[in-house]
């Protein structure tokens, strides 16, 4: 009987990562039964471990074929294997996780759905458990964002699948999101005719306000969005002098900061076919990370013309919500970071009582950052066609980076057409 066996590289550490991306060809149609072997495996990174984890289920539940793993469990790749959670997750081997070094693993983990991400998110925050407030607002903001990208756009059968790693030792976090979906050429071609390249893809991208990134009917409206998630991960990443990788297809966009926190990168094409979807992995580095406030602030240059009519966008932001009869007030940490349902309390909720001249209060206690998407999704519309707001309309307990968001997405509200 004819079957498909496929020696996995010897090396696949960080610094592989391009030539892998080049060199590798991802079998789209295999031949009989399929055997991943890594028992040449000298070391895997988390990248690796995604990406080949994103093609097992790809190869069973898209190709129909049956998959099984070859491994040494005495060698360190066989180790990581374990301890990332590869074998549990394909249902592979029984073996128990021997972590050493104080490196801390959130397993490898399938999110297919978006009402999964935050408990997802909360659960990699607690395992790794960073202490630096400002780390960890970070890691958490650009988890989610990684993490939404793929469930809602990527379209992928298979979801995603995503891991992460702190190694307390260097303080480096490294977190990997892999989908096998349309990748985002296709995403965005039907709003962006020009983008006929996974090259022109990955880079138009990372670029603030790509805010048709999404295919019709995704949550309501495209205009939720902004289009700013890529590219605020690409600044966090930027000024933490970490890195973010983005490939999709052929294409592969690396991006990182420099001593100085000035962005650099570089453009990989595939020798052969690329990665049958989009992936990206972030990599930040907690003594290096710049105050998270500050990196939103400066995403928000791009709505400067805003800062010239205050009055427009007549935002009330108070700390004590009032005691007033008929105030009606929305709770955020009950839905925080489910673009769903922000987008339907919006609809529901915000919009028609401040259209019926009800009072209405939205309220950020207890949410210490709140990702753009997220708010686009909660403020947005209620912001463009909002004509009482200063009257109807309050905000209350923000953070400052919660803040930070509400204002740039009010700018960049006031300043896109109806």
């Amino acid at each position: 009987m004819h079957n498909t066996h496929i020696m996995i590289p010897s090396n696949l550490d960080d610094k592989s990562l391009l030539n892998f991306f080049q060199g590798w060809k991802w079998i789209d149609k295999p031949v009989g039964p399929v055997k991943l072997d890594f028992t040449q495996v000298n070391f895997i990174a988390p990248y690796a471990v995604t990406l080949f984890a994103a093609y097992y289920f790809y190869l069973k539940e898209v190709k129909r074929k049956h998959a099984q793993i070859l491994f040494s469990p005495s060698s360190v790749a066989g180790s990581y294997l374990v301890n990332s959670g590869f074998l549990e997750l394909t249902k592979q081997g029984n073996e128990t996780p021997n972590f050493i070094n104080g490196d801390r693993i959130v397993k490898l983990s399938r999110i297919k759905k978006s009402s999964e991400i935050p408990a997802f998110a909360n659960n990699v925050m607690q395992v790794l458990s960073i202490e630096d407030e400002e780390v960890s607002g970070a890691v958490k903001y650009s988890l989610i964002e990684l993490l939404r990208n793929v469930v809602q756009h990527s379209f992928s059968d298979i979801g995603a699948v995503a891991m992460a790693q702190y190694y307390p030792n260097t303080g480096l976090v490294e977190i990997c999101v892999a989908d096998c979906g349309l990748g985002i050429a296709k995403t965005l071609s039907e709003a962006y005719p020009e983008i006929d390249s996974d090259m022109k893809a990955v880079k138009f991208a990372t670029q603030p306000h790509v805010s048709r990134t999404f295919v019709p009917a995704m949550y309501n409206s495209m205009q939720d969005n902004a289009g700013l998630g890529l590219f605020f991960i690409k600044q966090i990443a930027a000024r933490a002098s970490g890195s973010l990788f983005l490939g999709s297809g052929s294409a592969l966009v690396d991006i990182w900061g420099d001593k100085k926190g000035e962005e650099q990168k570089i453009y990989k094409i595939a020798k052969k076919d690329g990665w049958p979807g989009t992936f990206a992995y972030l990599q930040l580095r907690k003594d290096s990370i710049a105050e998270f406030d500050q990196i939103l602030q400066g995403c928000r240059h791009l709505a400067a013309e805003a800062r010239k009519y205050p009055n427009e966008l007549a935002l009330d932001f108070i700390t004590e919500i009032p005691e007033i009869d008929g105030l009606y007030v929305v709770k955020v940490t009950e839905f925080e970071e489910d673009v769903e349902r922000a987008s339907h309390i919006r609809e529901v909720e915000i919009i028609p009582r401040i259209n019926g001249g009800v009072m209405v209060v939205i309220d950020f206690q207890g949410v210490s950052f709140a990702t753009q998407s997220f708010v686009h999704a909660l403020m947005y519309k209620v912001v463009r066609d909002g004509q009482t707001l200063g009257s109807s309309l309050s905000i209350a307990n923000c953070s400052n980076s919660t803040r930070e968001a509400v204002l740039a997405v009010a700018a960049y509200a006031k300043l896109t057409p109806s």
